[in-house]
């Protein structure tokens, strides 16, 4: 069930899930990785929770930095575009999975309003080992959290 959970999440996200073969996952993380993924992503949540742009733009990866320029500009885009990732009462996440050859998270989020979200993080491990946030694509559901 998790497994189609999070296919129908990369699905609605857009992101491209090969048909190929008898299962589209090629690879469970290692803990240690999982547990690296999850660190960064609620390292970067505690940032923008206390509006420490650079240290939310230091946990995306560079491409992602690259694209963005600087920081602020960073931080005002999640503001604006990502307002309960920026702004959240909860945070569940699910275990990190390979898909396609990418590592995903999917986060559950709680926002202020009590509406949940589901955001899909793309990840991307450096030469060093260390995990950065490639993209986050984040849905609206129809739950409201009690």
């Amino acid at each position: 069930m998790k497994r189609r959970v999070f296919v129908t999440m990369c699905l609605l996200a857009g992101f491209t899930i090969p048909w190929s073969g008898t299962s589209v996952f090629a690879q469970a993380l290692s803990r240690a990785d999982a547990q690296a993924i999850h660190d960064v992503i609620q390292s970067q949540l505690d940032a923008f929770a206390a509006d420490d742009a650079g240290k939310a733009f230091e946990l995306a990866a560079p491409s992602t930095r690259a694209s963005l320029g600087n920081s602020e500009k960073f931080l005002q885009l999640i503001k604006e575009k990502y307002p309960p990732i920026y702004r959240h009462r909860v945070a569940i996440f699910q275990e990190p999975e390979i898909v396609d050859g990418s590592a995903h998270q999917i986060v559950r989020l709680t926002d202020r309003d009590n509406m949940v979200w589901v955001a899909v993080y793309r990840m991307q491990q450096e030469p060093d080992g260390k995990w950065k946030i490639e993209g986050c694509k984040l849905l609206e559901t129809t739950s409201v959290s009690v």
